[in-house]
């Protein structure tokens, strides 16, 4: 399902008008680095099914990065800092990311204080 990434991207929708793919751009190469204590193995078998021959310890660091450079060419910010997102606001919107029916659908638990992580890693 759609899990964390989803979950901190409606947020950024709902509250400056980000459009989704933007926020899923902005949200899920910091929600894959979150992830990674539960889910490094998904994440080789994705960099391998794709050529990619990154070792299971490589996979999450080179996945992440790949999705920052797909973004990047695409001419799309990395960091909420950068698109506009006051640090101020994080915590609100962690709980609103809380709420988001997607996030129960994530490798690790999310709520509030989950979601706060992955906005201030994504800061």
């Amino acid at each position: 399902m759609l899990g964390a990434a989803h979950a901190c991207a409606n947020p950024l929708t709902a509250r400056y008008g980000t459009e989704h793919g933007r926020a899923i751009a902005l949200c899920l190469p910091t929600v894959i680095r979150w992830n990674a204590p539960r889910a490094t193995e998904r994440y080789h078998e994705l960099m391998l099914a794709s050529g990619s021959r990154v070792s299971q310890n490589e996979a999450t660091e080179a996945l992440a990065a790949r999705l920052e450079s797909l973004a990047s060419l695409a001419g799309l910010e990395s960091r909420l800092e950068a698109a506009g997102v006051p640090r101020a606001d994080l915590p609100a919107l962690a709980e609103e990311a809380a709420k988001q029916w997607t996030g129960r659908f994530n490798p690790r638990p999310f709520g509030i204080q989950e979601a706060l992580e992955v906005y201030e890693w994504a800061f």
